[in-house]
């Protein structure tokens, strides 16, 4: 299927799911047609984290709610509502919900991958 018309999302209708401990939403990807990008929704509990890991493709976080910091290859980020954390390719990150409230981020990023890996594969880290 590929988008060729209109497609509206109702966010309270996408169903949430966890991955690596996280809350987490898909709220636009291959399942609505789309070939190159998908969008995630997720949140974040006070002091939770999430495993270091990578992606193949360009990644966008856009913090909207919470705080938190951000491992990049080495360097400490603060999150912030707001701003938007832009990672190319194969970057390690890490990221820590360091506030007292859900860290809600939206995920942008591009459907680039290894053929060989499933996708459950490459959001586990999995090499």
């Amino acid at each position: 299927m590929a988008v060729d018309q209109p497609i509206l999302v109702e966010h309270e209708q996408v169903k949430k799911f966890q991955v690596m401990g996280l809350e987490h939403q898909t709220l636009a990807g291959e399942k609505q047609g789309l070939k190159t990008l998908e969008i995630w929704r997720i949140f974040m509990p006070p002091g939770s984290e999430t495993p270091a890991n990578s992606h193949y493709g360009e990644v966008v976080v856009m913090t909207l709610q919470g705080t938190g910091r951000v491992q990049v290859e080495g360097d400490s980020l603060d999150l912030v509502p707001h701003t938007s954390l832009i990672l190319p390719p194969n970057v390690t990150r890490q990221f820590f919900n360091t506030g007292s409230e859900d860290l809600e981020v939206l995920v942008i990023r591009s459907l680039t991958r290894l053929p060989e890996k499933t996708l459950m594969e490459v959001m586990e880290g999995r090499r």
